[in-house]
């Protein structure tokens, strides 16, 4: 937003340099990044944030002037001349189809203009701030735009077919030629301006070229209107445009501005044209909801830390064209229709504390107290995960949260429904990854292409779905990643990448925290080999692990073997053990049996591990898998499993029978739960 330092002053009178209000506008939160020579002028180049749109007009401007060096504000003149002969002739029918993208539209028939050049005046006002002259015409709703920031448009209302203005969405199949002799193809949805052959204006962003105000031009519809900001911001996004007007209409303009700005740029037309006003059409909805908000003085002392008499605060806020009624206990404040930022209390406290000044208030140093460090859990385990992992050789990625709809539709075993933008980037960034292997891979792959093809990767992130009933949920995730050389020293040699490395890993993270966990097979879309993490407690899943298909690595261009895991650690930092307990070397010996079974290569050795420690309940200190074994003494769909446990007991020495007893009970349960046969 460009700030005229000259026509400022037609509207407060302040005495202050263009660097001194540049200042106290930047103190009070509109920063002003340059101050720029126009000729005479000064021009200040301000960055207003999204949430004060009464900011981007030099009336809403002045007002924060005025506000910060204590002057009166000098409105415009809104009165419409009421001498003067009336156009009782032209008539048009104005109708609001839809409803919920335009709240209101008002139109002014103005007829018998005179087109032609702008007074010096208003040409030097909108010159400054940047705009090319046009007409008088054009140049009035450009110079209302600037000064009110109220949006208008003037169209040659001979042009206009079957005297009808029609505010309706676009349907399949239109298109329109705009002001900058561009077509441009509608698409159902978007809000148009339309007569009864079709569109004329794309509604807030630009005007169609068929009704466009030129030197002929005898009769105008002058159009102020609200249009809805999330309308206009899509529509504008999607053609391409980028306008004075879509600019704020998509921050939502006053909707009590509406017919005021509409009669101030009337008074100017009928004095830069001469001309004959006509009838006022006004639809939609034109009551504006009143905002009443109780304000504490001693709240405001309070939360600002400094002693603000009620005064200066009825003060602060009536310059910031509030009207404030005291009363018994508070102060009763009608926040105006520009500000729909200011809902509660201490919105209002803020607009106190930055006209009283930031630098007002004395700063002072807190008694600091020394406390002990306490971090949250989640943070915890995030931390353990990143440092269990980086002392395993692990290095940390990063990737993008968006990806496109066929990297999102991969792996269907695992993700859920994904969410999709409404108006994304590109067609590259259209949906928030529902996992995070797509990034992993992709990572993977571009290594690869560099010639570092032995890699150990992890990341921490986001995954993102639609919740069960509404709204959308994410989920903190950890990806595992390795491909290549697993080692590659003096002591082991060169050793390629496994599946049981990668799960090693995995078993190394959890026993970091406490957990126990075992691998349940199952088959997964896009995996070879795969399985499930379950947690021993609960039995239930907190991720996967497998090796990619031969398909899955030829769609990312790798042609090595990667293996991967995706654990979802929202669901480990419930199960996580975070706080390390001492214990004491054992005082008595333990013993220790081998069992060795035959079974279905189906069976998964965590189940029969688990098996084992529920039998043997308080007596089994360990157990270990040692061996498996798939061969020509082993037959066909079969494999042998080795484990090694150990028993003892840490208030006695276990007596050999009591250890033979439960070792037979363990070698009963297996046979009986998972049909297993013994070596």
């Amino acid at each position: 937003m460009k700030l005229s330092y000259e026509w400022l002053k037609d509207y407060v009178d302040v005495k202050a340099s263009p660097e001194e209000v540049a200042q106290g506008l930047t103190m009070s939160g509109s920063e002003v990044e340059a101050v720029e020579e126009a000729g005479e002028d000064r021009v200040m180049d301000l960055e207003i944030t999204s949430n004060r749109p009464d900011c981007l007009s030099i009336t809403g401007l002045a007002r924060e002037v005025a506000a910060v060096f204590d002057k009166k504000l000098k409105m415009p003149d809104f009165s419409i001349p009421e001498k003067g002969e009336k156009d009782e002739t032209h008539r048009i029918g104005c109708t609001i189809e839809a409803t919920d993208l335009c709240l209101r539209y008002s139109a002014r028939i103005i007829s018998g203009v005179k087109v032609k050049e702008v007074n010096k005046n208003i040409r030097k006002r909108i010159e400054s701030l940047g705009l090319r002259p046009i007409n008088n015409i054009v140049d009035v709703t450009n110079f209302c735009l600037m000064e009110l920031g109220q949006p208008m448009h003037a169209f040659d209302l001979d042009k206009i077919k079957g005297n009808k203005i029609i505010v309706r969405e676009a349907v399949k199949g239109e298109s329109i030629t705009t002001i900058d002799e561009i077509q441009r193809k509608l698409k159902p949805g978007m809000l148009v301006i339309a007569d009864e052959e079709g569109p004329i204006a794309v509604a807030g962003v630009m005007g169609g070229s068929s009704t466009e105000v030129g030197p002929d031009t005898k009769n105008i519809l002058l159009e102020s209107a609200y249009f809805n900001p999330i309308s206009v911001r899509a529509t504008a996004r999607e053609l391409g445009i980028s306008t004075d007007s879509s600019y704020r209409f998509e921050r939502g303009v006053d909707k009590g501005m509406v017919v005021s700005a509409s009669s101030r740029a009337v008074k100017l037309i009928l004095e830069e044209s001469g001309g004959k006003l006509g009838t006022l059409y006004d639809v939609g909805e034109k009551s504006i909801d009143q905002v009443n908000i109780a304000l504490s003085a001693a709240k405001a002392a309070k939360i600002i830390g400094v002693n603000i008499s009620e005064s200066e605060i009825i003060k602060i806020l009536r310059n910031l064209g509030m009207t404030v009624e005291q009363q018994e206990e508070s102060l009763n404040v009608k926040v105006p229709s520009f500000r729909e930022d200011l809902t509660r209390d201490v919105d209002l406290i803020e607009e106190i504390t930055r006209i009283y000044g930031y630098d007002n208030i004395p700063s002072k140093v807190s008694k600091i107290t020394a406390q002990i460090e306490r971090k949250e859990p989640y943070r915890e385990v995030l931390e353990k995960t990143r440092k269990r992992l980086s002392a395993l050789g692990m290095n940390e990625i990063m990737t993008y949260s968006l990806i496109n709809e066929t990297a999102a539709e991969k792996f269907p075993s695992i993700r859920k429904e994904p969410v999709k933008l409404n108006n994304p980037l590109s067609e590259e960034q259209k949906v928030l990854t529902p996992h995070l292997l797509d990034g992993m891979l992709k990572a993977i792959a571009y290594n690869i292409n560099r010639q570092n093809k032995d890699l150990k990767l992890y990341e921490i992130g986001k995954a993102y779905s639609r919740a069960q009933k509404e709204g959308f949920a994410e989920e903190t995730t950890l990806c595992l990643g390795v491909t290549g050389l697993f080692s590659n020293n003096w002591q082991s040699g060169k050793k390629s990448s496994t599946f049981y490395d990668l799960k090693g890993i995995a078993e190394a993270l959890f026993s970091s925290l406490q957990i126990d966990i075992y691998m349940q097979g199952v088959s997964l879309d896009g995996f070879s080999l795969g399985g499930d993490i379950m947690l021993q407690k609960t039995k239930k899943s907190v991720g996967f692990i497998g090796e990619a298909s031969i398909k899955t690595t030829k769609d990312y261009d790798i042609e090595q073997p990667v293996y991967l895991a995706q654990i979802n650690l929202d669901r480990v930092k419930e199960e996580a053990v975070l706080v390390s307990k001492y214990q004491g070397i054992p005082k008595y010996p333990f013993s220790s049996r081998d069992i060795s079974i035959l079974c279905d290569k189906e069976l998964s050795a965590g189940k029969v591990s688990a098996s084992i420690k529920k039998t043997g309940e308080d007596l089994i200190k360990e157990v270990q898998l040692v061996d498996m074994y798939e061969g020509k003494q082993v037959p066909e769909g079969k494999k042998s499993l080795t484990y090694s446990i150990q028993y003892g007991l840490d208030t006695r020495t276990l007596k050999e029978e009591e250890i033979e007893a439960v070792h037979s009970d363990i070698k009963k349960a297996l046979e009986q739960n998972l049909k297993v046969s013994f070596r």
